[in-house]
């Protein structure tokens, strides 16, 4: 069976228990809501919300904070909405960060490149 080619500019690493907390477009006055990171790049993530209404709408804008393993780096960024596809249970939402830091995009591409770099258990 042949895959189609990867169109992404960037690589993608799956996360295990890595949360990120998602809030407005200000990040003030509101609860955050709490998702699981399905895969992370330089460039955005995949998370997954058990929110079922229409929170998560193409170009919203939205603010993030996670922190990635084995670093105590927190990460804060804007993001933006690019897709939701929501399932029976869940709702799985790609976000294109916005404005990351140089010292927070430096982290996650060598984070990106170590787990890249793993050798398969």
């Amino acid at each position: 069976m042949t895959y189609p080619q990867e169109r992404r500019q960037y690589p993608r690493v799956s996360l295990t228990h890595v949360s990120v907390e998602v809030y407005d477009s200000t990040g003030m006055l509101e609860t955050p809501e709490f998702c699981f990171i399905i895969n992370v790049s330089e460039n955005g993530m995949l998370f997954k919300s058990d929110k079922k209404e229409d929170k998560y709408t193409s170009q919203k804008r939205v603010r993030l904070t996670f922190t990635l393993p084995e670093n105590a780096l927190v990460i804060r960024t804007d993001a933006l909405i690019i897709h939701s596809q929501e399932t029976d249970l869940s709702v799985y939402v790609g976000a294109q960060f916005k404005n990351l830091t140089v010292p927070d995009q430096k982290s996650l591409q060598e984070f990106i490149q170590k787990t890249l770099e793993k050798p398969e258990n």
